[in-house]
């Protein structure tokens, strides 16, 4: 794990600069916050709102500990070595007329000159202090945001989760009786059929029809179990123990925020029940371009059916919240095609805003609720907060297995080309080896499936390459409506693509979380305009444009063997992502938004004077116009990603994918990836369905051949 530890002139600094970001106001700034407040705001938003308006950062309890750590979580060690030079450098007199123009310790400087910094290298030309104004301030605002409940009372949000959790006790419901195998001795063995590494929308469903066809299957995930009935719905319980880096993994550059699962159940446990069918012309593309005529089978399209069945995916029972309510409102006024999201949620309504916290109610089919229990069910045995060290591979199936001293000759070589499983380390550093007398399958997702195998020695160039990310950028309204987006259901409308080449942007409705939102939705221009924005949280709808992405990035491992991201959003997909931002400002605008955002540093919000003519006036085209030449370019502009694709890429040849078209590892025997890793290319909707259904083709695919293995005479297996 990366540790920051600071010096007192580090820590200054770094209290100076948070302190600036969010600052304590006087009276005349408590009286104006309070005269936004729409009727009828909470008790205890009234109760909060002083206190919250005349306290800094630095007086939140453990906020300056709580700040470098997430340095610490959400950045590789580079970066924080990065944000610890900058540190150094203004809590000098040298280094701070370097970086801020002045010829004073930043700590020294006024709250207003320090404020009046943070402005200009929000807007530099130099990448330089963008970074440090995203590494410093941004995370600053996260942090605020999601840790401090008397924060979050005071813009409006339940900071204790879903105010109906416990209004009725019959629809919460227990969880399934899972255990879990630990590791007791030093150096441990188990034994299995089928080694899973990884728990999530692939690993889960591998799992379910492995077992099922009755092998012996051990699944061994890097994250915890949380039982439903102790998902609080809170940002920071949802965060520390769901996601991974706890909410905020960014790029290397910076430049984007990544939100991935990690706990036993993966992203399913965590998204928003969106569940998309892969498109025909995605099968056709990945078909005939990419030579894999499967996609294009009735066996694969049995496949999504199946997946789409067990968990009860329809649209039937769909209720909309007021934010899809108004996008679906906004859409139709301007004649964009607009459609129902299939919710996986056994074909109930569920209004769940909190969901992507963890479902509490059980209503949603996560996979802890469906394919694991089903492997549970059958026999599958299960170890959790346990990651992949390595795989070991050896020269045959019943090679002896290595000692602690002859691991380093588990490695693939040519005549070592057969996985026999994976050296394994728990949250406690004990290392384990699990023996998979069969097959073992990495589904530990599109991050750190890659990983795995470059850890082992694999080398592949394409291996991490071709990632795919779906970039998004947000666009706030601000109305007189008190919408409180956090309630009802969280995404069921989509609306968009607009470049007829399948690579436009869709628009949908983001689960409402106020550390996101102020840390890069909304932006950030002074700490007064910020605060005054926050206070009116309820208030707010932010809607995301997603790219389906042309463009590729690539994981690749740190000093410490971590997987980190290399992306940037390139000119095509940008342009993309501005068509999306200028329609999504338009559904704003004609359902009545008195004050539009967007993501681009370079573009002011938009305020329709009295007599607007809506998208015939003037000013709005003006303002259009600035969209269009701020463009979205990394550092400029907002960008996050919730899905993740491609990093360990399916193709008919090993000089251009990872894996073969059964899920097979090129140049290896009895190693398969089952996940989003293998797509060829992004999906162009939320990558589900497309994942399950293509990694329970794998799982037949894996038994067949395990079956044909077995069938052979033993000489022929060597």
């Amino acid at each position: 794990m990366v540790n920051l530890v600071m010096t007192p002139g580090q820590r200054a600094v770094l209290t100076a600069v948070a302190d600036a970001a969010f600052q304590a106001h006087g009276p005349e700034t408590v009286s104006e916050i309070k005269a936004l407040l729409p009727p009828g705001a909470p008790q205890y938003q009234l109760e909060n709102l002083e206190k919250f308006v005349r306290t800094k950062f630095s007086e939140l309890p453990g906020s300056i500990d709580a700040l470098a750590q997430q340095f610490c979580t959400s950045l590789s060690k580079e970066n924080v070595d990065k944000i610890a030079l900058t540190l150094s450098l203004l809590s000098t007199r040298p280094g701070t007329l370097l970086l801020a123009g002045h010829a004073t310790p930043f700590p020294d400087l006024t709250v207003q000159q320090r404020e009046l910094v943070l402005q200009k290298w929000r807007v530099s030309s130099l990448p330089l202090l963008r970074q440090a104004f995203r590494g410093l301030v941004s995370l600053a605002l996260f942090v605020a945001y999601n840790l401090y409940d008397d924060v979050l009372f005071a813009i409006g949000y339940p900071a204790t989760g879903d105010e109906k959790r416990f209004a009725d006790p019959d629809r919460l419901r227990k969880h399934f009786p899972y255990t879990f195998e630990k590791i007791e001795v030093p150096y441990q063995v188990f034994d299995t059929d089928m080694l899973v590494v990884g728990s999530g929308a692939g690993g889960g469903v591998v799992a379910s029809e492995l077992s099922k066809k009755g092998w012996n299957v051990f699944v061994v995930e890097k994250g915890q179990y949380v039982k439903p009935e102790d998902m609080a719905g809170t940002q920071r319980d949802g965060f520390k123990r769901l996601y991974e880096s706890e909410g905020l993994m960014a790029t290397e550059d910076g430049s984007m925020n990544v939100l991935a699962g990690s706990t036993f159940g993966g992203g399913t446990v965590v998204n928003w029940s969106a569940s998309l069918r892969p498109q025909h012309f995605l099968r056709e593309q990945w078909a005939k371009e990419h030579g894999l005529p499967y996609f294009l089978s009735t066996e694969y399209a049995k496949s999504i059916e199946y997946v789409c069945d067990r968990m009860g995916v329809s649209d039937e029972h769909l209720e909309h919240n007021r934010a899809n309510q108004l996008l679906v409102e906004g859409s139709k006024k301007l004649g964009y095609p607009i459609s129902k999201i299939p919710q996986n949620t056994g074909g109930h309504a569920h209004a769940c805003g909190y969901c992507g916290f963890g479902c509490t109610y059980s209503e949603k089919q996560s996979g802890t609720v469906t394919w694991l229990r089903d492997a549970a069910e059958h026999g599958a045995k299960f170890m959790t907060e346990t990651s992949v060290e390595r795989l070991l591979f050896a020269v045959s199936p019943s090679s002896p297995l290595p000692s602690p001293e002859t691991l380093d000759k588990y490695t693939p070589s040519s005549n070592r080309r057969h996985c026999i499983g994976a050296l394994v380390k728990d949250k406690n550093g004990n290392l384990a080896v699990i023996r998979a007398k069969q097959s073992t399958i990495v589904s530990a997702g599109t991050i750190h499936s890659p990983a795995v195998l470059m850890r082992s020695g694999l080398k592949n160039p394409r291996i991490g390459r071709n990632l795919r990310l779906h970039p998004v950028v947000f666009t706030t309204g601000l109305y007189d409506e008190h919408i409180r987006p956090w309630e009802g259901a969280i995404m069921t409308a989509v609306t968009g693509n607009w470049d007829g080449s399948h690579h436009g942007v869709k628009i949908e409705v983001i689960q409402s979380f106020p550390g996101g939102q102020a840390a890069g939705f909304i932006g950030w221009t002074s700490s007064k305009e910020h605060k005054k924005t926050m206070a009116q949280y309820g208030n707010l709808l932010t809607l995301i444009s997603i790219a389906r992405d042309r463009g590729s990035g690539r994981v690749f491992l740190d000093s410490e063997g971590k997987p980190r991201m290399d992306y940037t959003v390139n000119s095509y997909d940008g342009n993309s992502l501005v068509r999306g931002t200028i329609a999504a400002a338009e559904i704003h605008l004609v359902n009545g938004a008195k004050r539009i955002t967007t993501a681009q540093v370079d573009v002011e919000d938009y305020i329709p004077a009295p007599g607007h003519q809506y998208l015939a006036d003037p000013k709005w085209k003006e303002w259009v116009a600035k969209i269009e030449k701020a463009g979205v370019y990394p550092g400029r502009c907002a960008i996050g990603s919730a899905h993740q694709m491609g990093s360990c890429q399916m193709g008919a040849k090993p000089s251009t994918s990872v894996v073969d078209p059964r899920g097979r590892v090129w140049g290896t025997d009895g190693l398969y990836v089952a996940d989003a890793s293998v797509f060829p290319t992004a999906s162009g909707v939320n990558p589900m369905i497309t994942n399950m259904s293509l990694s329970h083709s794998i799982a037949r695919f894996i038994d067949e051949d395990a079956r044909e293995t077995l069938s052979q005479p033993l000489q022929a297996q060597l």
